[in-house]
């Protein structure tokens, strides 16, 4: 049997991928597996994995960062606080996650912030001021419960970027014989259509779809009954600022901000927090609250999952109709 050796049209990995060992390491081994698979072997810069021994750690670092199209930044729930010697490790100036990430944002390179584990994202004034602009970058929730799910549409939109940027590796086969180089030919030939780069869509002329966007703009209400067993009318509102989709929802009694909003085709997705204490003594916790929906003819069919607090609940699911303007 044939020999089969792999090149890729690429000196570096086309992806960085930073993260606390000690925080989401299985994560990230998890996500590199996946990304890898979707795009080639050597696609992916781990340092557990892509450092040889004796190797200069943040030489390497350096190195990669330099040649890599996209950073990604893996943030699980001890990610902020992890602290070694009673100092917290971002704020010293060594540590080598906050120079990965301080070199990303001095490069201009696409930056991704990844939240796992139902970690929240760090507001720029828990951030060293080097690396305060993380805080504004759109994050990308990757959940245990639907991990497949969220790579999968993690990895469509990590394509369309690297696309974009003309960096997503090309793999190349050759095999000895004559058969086998007209297989190759037709391999490579293949792979450059399915990996060319394509034009980014202007926001005047959307790209046409078989699954055209759905309009959630307006009003949408909802009668919920939470799992220990209150009901509320909860109200939605959607609204575009530019392209980016806003908004507010109410939980329970108050009216929280919608972040991290994206709709494509007929699902909608975003995040909204709320505070829970348990007791008087006890501090004030940040709840996290994602909603997964589709938009049907009916109406838009949610989950909601809630995570963070003190209290475990089970997915709400429930559907919001939309009010009609008078």
């Amino acid at each position: 049997m044939s020999r089969l050796r792999t090149e890729y049209h690429a000196h570096m990995s086309a992806i960085f991928l930073s993260y606390r060992r000690d925080d989401s390491a299985g994560f990230a081994g998890r996500l590199a597996d996946a990304l890898e698979v979707a795009f080639g072997h050597g696609s992916v810069f781990r340092d557990v994995d892509d450092i040889r021994p004796g190797e200069d750690f943040a030489q390497a670092i350096e190195s990669h960062l330099r040649g890599v199209s996209a950073v990604l930044v893996m943030i699980g729930p001890n990610w902020l606080g992890a602290s070694s010697g009673g100092k917290r490790r971002l704020d010293d100036a060594d540590d080598f996650v906050r120079q990965e990430i301080q070199a990303a944002l001095a490069s201009g390179k696409p930056l991704i912030p990844l939240l796992v584990s139902n970690a929240t994202m760090p507001l720029a004034a828990d951030l060293p001021a080097a690396i305060a602009g993380l805080s504004r970058r759109q994050a990308v929730v990757l959940t245990d419960s639907n991990w497949r799910g969220d790579v999968e549409r993690f990895v469509k939109d990590l394509r369309a970027l690297l696309q974009a940027g003309g960096n997503v590796p090309v793999q190349r086969r050759w095999v000895p014989g004559l058969v086998g180089a007209v297989i190759a030919l037709a391999a490579m030939g293949w792979a450059f259509q399915a990996w060319r780069p394509q034009p980014l869509a202007q926001p005047a002329q959307p790209v046409a779809s078989s699954t055209p966007t759905a309009d959630v703009t307006g009003r949408w209400t909802a009668r919920m009954k939470y799992d220990w067993g209150d009901q509320y009318d909860e109200v939605f509102e959607f609204k575009y600022l530019g392209d980016a989709l806003h908004g507010t929802a109410t939980y329970q009694t108050g009216r929280l901000t919608i972040e991290q909003a994206r709709l494509k085709g007929d699902w909608i997705s975003f995040i909204t927090r709320s505070q829970e204490m348990l007791g008087s003594n006890n501090p004030w916790k940040e709840v996290t609250h994602r909603y997964t929906g589709q938009v049907t003819p009916d109406g838009i069919r949610f989950t909601m999952e809630s995570g963070g607090g003190y209290s475990i609940h089970p997915p709400l699911e429930f559907t919001a109709k939309r009010v009609q303007k008078p």
